[in-house]
């Protein structure tokens, strides 16, 4: 508050300027240093949000990563065991064939001349009684891949033999043709069982009859009825390039042909040559049905 005469009141105004000129810059210069102080936090409350994040995103990637070996390490634990017990039982099943071998070769150290001739005969016997199975056998159409081309003719063939193998097929189903393959190998190995096809699409009655509700289907019939049914694939692997020493594994568990039961270490075949279909047909054990249940179907 200024007095005295105007002279005077000049007079101190311009005194006063350069202190409110300087006042004025200390008071802007103390704004721009508190805008820059509260810039300086934002930004490092920002970057500390932001290390969070990435933190959190490093430790969620090394959990998923443990997670991940927990579960190889246990699939692995889990495959050497299913192999070792494999391996363990087949060297049993080698051990126990050993020990047979060495009690038949005591016992016939202990045998007298008469003894021994008298065995061999009964071998020589069950030899030429096998060979008149066999010649019996392929008499019946065993030994071929055959296909039947209706009703009269299927119930014809499955009456007249012990074992029979029948495949439901249809021309276009890819897999069906892979079954195919398999069973015409199989066929000349085992003459102990009758293989045969029939198209599913001109048979609707006996695909009603036999509940085939998938191609391709393998009917097991023992003694005029059916023990079993493979549908699809996945008794034999799951996969289209199973090999013919799982299809001869899976065939003889089920009684279709005489096999010695022990698992191939493989499931499929060496040499790959299906790969078309990623999924393949599911496989379930079927009804048991009688195919003499109805005297009409063998007359």
């Amino acid at each position: 508050r200024s007095s005295g005469t105007p002279l005077q009141q000049q007079q101190q105004q311009q005194q006063a300027a350069p202190l409110v000129w300087a006042w004025q810059q200390r008071r802007q210069q103390q704004q721009r240093q508190q805008e820059q102080q509260r810039a300086r936090e934002r930004a490092a409350a920002a970057m500390s949000e932001g290390q969070k994040a990435a933190a959190r995103e490093r430790l969620a990637a090394e959990m998923h990563e443990q997670q991940a070996m927990m579960g190889m390490e246990k699939q692995r634990a889990v495959m050497e065991q299913a192999v070792a017990k494999n391996v363990l039982s087949t060297l049993q099943q080698v051990e126990e064939r050993m020990d047979d071998d060495i009690r038949k070769l005591s016992r016939m150290e202990d045998m007298k001349e008469s003894e021994l001739d008298e065995m061999r005969e009964r071998r020589k016997e069950a030899m030429r009684k096998q060979q008149v199975k066999r010649e019996g056998w392929k008499a019946q159409g065993h030994g071929e891949y055959l296909e039947v081309s209706d009703e009269a003719e299927f119930f014809a063939q499955v009456k007249g033999s012990e074992r029979v193998v029948i495949h439901f097929y249809r021309s276009a189903t890819f897999t069906c043709q892979i079954v195919d393959r398999h069973l015409g190998e199989l066929c000349q190995k085992h003459l102990e069982t009758k293989f045969i096809k029939i198209n599913a699409e001109k048979s609707p009655f006996l695909v009603e009859r036999l509940k085939i509700w998938m191609l391709p289907s393998i009917v097991i019939a023992i003694n005029g009825k059916t023990e079993h049914t493979i549908c699809g694939l996945d008794e034999f692997g799951g996969e289209e390039d199973f090999s013919n020493e799982m299809a001869a594994y899976v065939l003889g568990k089920h009684g279709a042909i005489f096999h010695d039961g022990v698992p191939p270490e493989s499931t499929t075949s060496d040499k790959k040559q299906v790969t078309r279909f990623e999924k393949t047909a599911k496989s379930i054990r079927n009804q048991t049905a009688n195919l003499d249940e109805d005297d009409d179907w063998w007359d």
